[in-house]
Parts: C-alpha cells; structure tokens; sequence
C-alpha cells in the first residue's frame, strides 16, 4: 500500500516508518526538517513538509494514498501545564480532524494514535476496550479526538482504526529524557508511592501494530496496544536501574514533581492503567517481540549506553 505518516521524524513515527518500509509499503512522511528525514529519505521514504496547524501544507498528499497514519504531536518545552496541555490537545484536533474530513472526502483510511491515559485511573482492575473512559490530563484531548472521529465514522462513513499505546519506551524520545538522562544525572525518582500500574510496550512492538493494523485493523474500532505484563511504577523504576547496576532510587511527592515537570503531566503518571492487550492479539494477528518491561528494557538500555559513549 501507499501510506502517508504523520510525524514521520517523531519518536513513534520514525519506527512506525521503518516498519512500514520493511514490510514493502511506499511510504509517505509529513516531516518539518528535511534534515531530520534524511536517513528515511534513504531507506525509501519520499517527504512532504508540513506544520500540524496548516493544514494545507500536507493535505495535498491524501488523494494519492490508500492509509493516512496520524502519529505527529506539537512538541513542548518546559513544564507541561494546563495551557501546554491545551496547546498539544488543539494541534492535535485541528489537524486530526482536517485529515479526517480529507479521508471522508477521498475514501482513504485513517489509522489514530490516541493512548491509554483516555481510560483514567482503574486502579488494579484490568481495563479493555470496553472501559468507560475517564480520562487522566494526558488523556483528555485524545479522548475527545476520538469521540468525534467515531460519529465521523458512524455518521459519515470514516474509515477509521484507532489504535491506544501504554507507556512507549525505547532508545530515544520521552523515554531517554525522561528516565535515562534523569538516571545519568542522579536525578532519577519514583513518583509517589509507586504502586500504581503501568502497561508499557517497546516502541517496535508498537511500529509492528500499526503495520498489522492496516492489513487487519476492522473501521470503527479501537485496539489497546501494550505488552503482557502491566507492571507497577516502583517495579518499572527498579528494572532501569538493574540493568545499569545503579541503587535503588528513591520516591518524590508527586506534589513537589509536579512544581518541576506540571501537574496535570504528574497527575496521569501517578495513575493506574493495567491494560489487557487481548483484542489486538485475537483481531490483528500482533504478539509483542518482548512480552514484559523486563525483558524489552535490556536492549534498549545497551542501545542508549552505546549511542552516550
């Protein structure tokens, strides 16, 4: 197929892009550096430039295409507070919603990135699709996106799939910022107690979803992706450190994290999502390369230590 990718350069996109290249798919990335787009250009990739709040810098690309895969997100510096939030969320509905209208238009397909933090805090209970969603800060601009792009599908016949990660993690993005430049700074802690869980799943893992998802992925659904093993924060922090052989860290209010990194971001890590991965195993023909945390950290941690010498 021809499928154009949003985000393209971006820490999902990037691998959502290899995958896709892997598989014999064309692929079409949305980028704003072409600088940055190098190394795909020369895998295969052919570039629009684009911003995510113009969309007539990349809407042009829809009608030559079969999948639109939206995974690009207005990147913020700083705290992440209640006005940072509402920026990322109005990026992401002006431009979701501009493909969408464009898919409609055209009869293509529009696979979304929305992400666990839609369903809130269940604390142990398992959560599934079938979860009333409640959502943490992080998860209320997806959750609207996604309640609008499901009347699109029923009203108007959106071709869409929808697609929720847990905590992505992999040698770069979020993750290295967040957990391992914070390890290597001794500035690394645990969030409150720690006993609230998290489903993470490796960011490989998630590009093998989107590919599958394409191919088998049923319009109008939406389908939880993250690994086996939901884990709790303490048990997360404790496998970064392990395999680097540093100490155990220590915990932190979430209420004195919170006057650092912004609340509402503290509020949704603090969270529990222990998130079945079921439909998505049955319906897409997807099992994740590493089934646990503990087993996908280790090649990510030796990538990032490789890529720091």
């Amino acid at each position: 197929m021809k499928i154009f990718v949003t985000g393209a350069t971006g820490f999902v996109g990037r691998a959502v892009v290899e995958e896709l290249l892997s598989e014999g798919h064309q692929v079409v990335g949305m980028v704003r550096d072409l600088a940055k787009a190098a190394p795909l250009t020369k895998k295969g990739m052919k570039t629009v430039v684009g911003e995510m709040t113009s969309p007539k810098t990349y809407l042009s690309a829809i009608p030559s295409v079969d999948v639109v895969i939206q995974t690009a997100q207005l990147a913020t510096k700083g705290r992440f507070t209640n006005s940072a939030k509402e920026r990322v969320n109005q990026a992401d509905e002006l431009m979701t919603l501009a493909l969408a209208n464009s898919c409609i238009q055209h009869d293509k397909v529009l696979v979304y990135t929305s992400g666990c933090f839609n369903y809130g805090d269940h604390g142990s209970k398992w959560i599934n699709e079938q979860t009333p969603s409640k959502p943490s800060p992080l998860g209320e601009g997806h959750a609207h996106v996604v309640y609008q792009l499901m009347e699109l599908h029923k009203r108007q016949g959106l071709k869409l799939i929808v697609l929720s990660p847990g905590f992505v993690y992999g040698p770069g993005g979020l993750f290295k910022a967040s957990f391992y430049d914070t390890m290597k700074k001794g500035q690394l802690r645990v969030f409150g107690k720690g006993e609230n869980y998290w489903s993470p799943i490796q960011v490989n893992d998630l590009a093998k979803a989107f590919s599958l998802a394409v191919t088998y992925g049923r319009h109008g659904e939406v389908y939880n992706i993250v690994d086996d093993t939901p884990i709790t924060l303490r048990q997360l922090i404790d496998h970064i450190t392990m395999t680097q052989e540093v100490k155990q860290v220590g915990t932190i209010p979430p209420w004195l994290i919170g006057l650092m990194i912004g609340g509402p971001l503290v509020k949704s890590l603090t969270s529990s999502f222990r998130v079945s991965n079921q439909k998505a195993k049955e319906e897409l023909n997807w099992k994740p390369q590493y089934e646990s945390f503990e087993e996908g950290i280790k090649g990510v941690m030796r990538d990032l230590n490789k890529s720091a010498d």
